[in-house]
């Protein structure tokens, strides 16, 4: 067996090249395994990776020491000892082989959990600067500096998802738990996350690219909101170009959030989202066949405008005048036949949102678009009747023959009330019933594409204004609905 001294020397190689490393010769030393656990987390590092599991339930099951002291346990399979020492706001678990003296063990737990502490301290130095980076970088991308946020962060990801996190005692405490927390998964080369805090909110720009991230962050977060009382909402993901949309969508969605959902997703359909259903290989080749007639610049002003309804703000996020982003819109609608109906806004928003596809042949002008509204070559009429009823199964005849109409006049109250013999009043009270009956934010742009393509896979003959009761010329105020 290697003399003491050896034993160190190694440990501060190991720790003087990464964290990782440590924990691998620590594992090595005792000729065990041993895992870092943070307690928001869950397992930094682990080696072997199969050790992960076993070190999270040491790691809970010694929850109640503090100060850095150690506890020691029997393990059944081997009648060797797992150490759990508390060190840098998580747990080191060290569990030994059978032929490892007790001494040998503490010598490198002790060695272990210091080098892990130098660590600490020297992050920290790092720490500041590298959170006003964050900061810095932050505020580029909503000013739509996308270029020259590109050039500090460096990688190749194309897209982002905001979260936005408010509330809670102590929002710093929770600032600097997500920063450690974080910090493991942020710091992978080509896929960083960025953490700040914006006007007291905790805000955290996942990066990654056209597909949608994996889910770990988002998990993290969840987890760090309820740990620390936060109320927070969270963006679909958007081209960097489109991140203060983004932002004001996270921004939206936080308003639904409440102690027993601390977590709101912009737009509210989670997984009855129509893309969750449709193979991301077929959407992705039909959105591209739908797109590539546009440019660029084309296809930017596109979903910046149906992000935001508003050419203004198109024009502020891509920082050019309201005459370009006119422009713009007006050559995308005479490239893809037109973008005055309400069926190929929802589609194109439906293909904006689609992960990205290899080349494909330009599709031409969409004048000869298909007669369904979800077409075929993305999913079955039986399939998408299923998924249509089961979202819209909440509202009644009159409530989707109302919510048909309003989005059928692209959100705007006053022709569709007209249309539907309604006073203003009375239909807004409706659509606030419909939101709250279908639990979404009826304001966010993919809520509405969805909704939209929704009812007309299921609209018949007999859902049209005409339909609903009337009495002198007046349709009936639903009183006991709204």
């Amino acid at each position: 067996m290697d003399n003491d001294g050896l034993v160190a020397r190694r440990l501060i190689e190991a720790a003087a090249r990464s964290g990782a490393a440590l924990i691998a010769e620590t594992a090595a030393a005792v000729s065990g395994w041993a895992v870092l656990v943070d307690p928001t987390t869950g397992p930094v590092y682990s080696s072997p990776d199969r050790a992960a599991a076993a070190g999270t339930s040491a790691a809970a099951g010694a929850g109640s020491t503090t100060g850095g002291g150690a506890a020691r346990s029997g393990d059944a399979d081997g009648g060797s000892d797992t150490t759990v020492r508390q060190v840098v706001g998580a747990a080191l678990v060290v569990h030994a082989g059978p032929d490892v003296s007790a001494r040998r063990v503490e010598l490198v737990t002790r060695t272990t959990a210091g080098l892990l502490e130098v660590r600490a301290r020297r992050a920290e130095e790092l720490t500041s600067a590298e959170m006003r980076l964050h900061t810095v970088v932050t505020r580029l991308l909503l000013r739509g500096e996308t270029g020259l946020a590109a050039e500090v962060i460096g990688g190749a990801n194309s897209h982002a998802t905001v979260y936005r996190l408010s509330g809670g005692a102590d929002p710093q405490a929770a600032y600097q738990t997500v920063w450690r927390a974080l910090l493991p998964t942020g710091t992978r080369p080509g896929a960083p996350t960025l953490i700040t805090l914006l006007d007291g909110e905790l805000v955290v720009v996942a990066l990654h690219d056209a597909a949608r991230d994996d889910g770990r962050i988002l998990r993290l977060i969840a987890r760090s909101a309820e740990r620390h009382g936060l109320l927070g909402g969270v963006a679909d993901p958007a081209p960097l170009d489109m991140l203060a949309a983004a932002f004001t969508e996270a921004g939206q969605a936080r308003a639904g959030a409440a102690a027993g959902r601390r977590l709101v997703p912009a737009a509210g359909l989670g997984d009855r989202a129509l893309l969750r259903i449709i193979p991301p290989d077929r959407l992705a080749a039909w959105a591209s066949s739908l797109l590539g007639p546009l440019t660029p610049p084309q296809r930017q002003a596109l979903e910046g405008w149906l992000r935001t309804g508003s050419v203004g703000a198109t024009a502020q996020m891509l920082g050019i005048s309201r005459g370009t982003a006119r422009s713009r819109l007006r050559r995308a609608g005479e490239r893809l036949g037109g973008l005055d109906t309400p069926l190929a806004l929802a589609q194109l928003s439906l293909a904006l949102r689609a992960p990205a596809a290899g080349p494909t042949e330009s599709a031409g002008s969409a004048d000869a678009g298909p007669p369904a509204a979800l077409p075929t070559e993305l999913i079955d009429g039986a399939t998408a009747r299923r998924w249509a009823t089961e979202l819209t199964e909440p509202l009644d005849t009159p409530q989707r023959i109302a919510l048909q109409v309003w989005l059928s006049h692209l959100g705007s109250v006053a022709p569709a009330a007209e249309e539907l013999g309604l006073h203003r009043t009375t239909l807004r009270r409706w659509l606030e019933e419909i939101g709250r009956l279908l639990d979404v934010d009826l304001s966010s742009a993919a809520v509405r594409a969805d909704l939209y393509l929704a009812l007309e896979t299921l609209a018949g003959p007999d859902d049209s204004p005409g339909a609903l009761p009337r009495r002198g010329g007046r349709t009936y105020q639903r009183s006991e609905a709204v």
